[in-house]
């Protein structure tokens, strides 16, 4: 096999190439009296002043297709409002919370949720058109009422509202209702 420097580049020849190079410059001594200079045959196609770049320029490229959605960050959705309930002997304002959960679900904290059969915090997520992949919640409340407006939006930012009646010991999620498409147009 013999190895020859062509400028920066190794070329290794197959020692068939090398009979055929010793052959050529024999051949081309013996016709001009010249010697041939030493140069390797290369086989068909290797072209050594070729320059192939593994990195594509994507300065001309189009955008390719959206990825899937990442991963959750490590916060949730939360937020509060004041309202005041029907049927407090002194009507007090008092404040409701809602949390949306790493698992979709947004728990709603009423205090006058009262005993085992009712606890403070209360799943939204069986509420009728309740979407999946909820990432965030936001309350608003009726100062005029006993109305709590829950807003939710999804990982894919689709948006829904539910109506919540609110009063002393209500029985949640029964006393919202249906949640509603509001997402705007994109």
């Amino acid at each position: 096999m013999a190895l020859a420097l062509a400028g920066a580049a190794v070329v290794l020849s197959a020692p068939a190439h090398a009979e055929a190079a010793d052959v050529h410059r024999q051949g081309a001594s013996q016709d001009t009296g010249h010697a041939a200079p030493a140069v390797p045959l290369q086989p068909a196609g290797d072209d050594e002043d070729e320059v192939v770049s593994t990195k594509k320029s994507c300065a001309k490229c189009p955008p390719g297709p959206p990825g899937p959605p990442g991963p959750r960050g490590v916060s949730d959705g939360i937020d509060s409002a004041v309202a005041t309930p029907a049927g407090l002997t002194a009507p007090t304002p008092l404040i409701y919370v809602a949390v949306a959960q790493p698992n979709g679900v947004v728990l709603v904290r009423d205090q006058t949720s009262l005993g085992p059969a009712n606890p403070p915090w209360h799943d939204l997520s069986t509420v009728t058109n309740y979407p999946s992949g909820v990432t965030d919640v936001t309350l608003a409340a009726d100062p005029h009422g006993d109305v709590l407006s829950v807003a939710v939006r999804t990982r894919t930012g689709s948006v829904r509202r539910s109506n919540c009646a609110l009063s002393v010991n209500v029985t949640w999620p029964a006393n919202c209702t249906a949640f509603i498409d509001i997402t705007p147009p994109l």
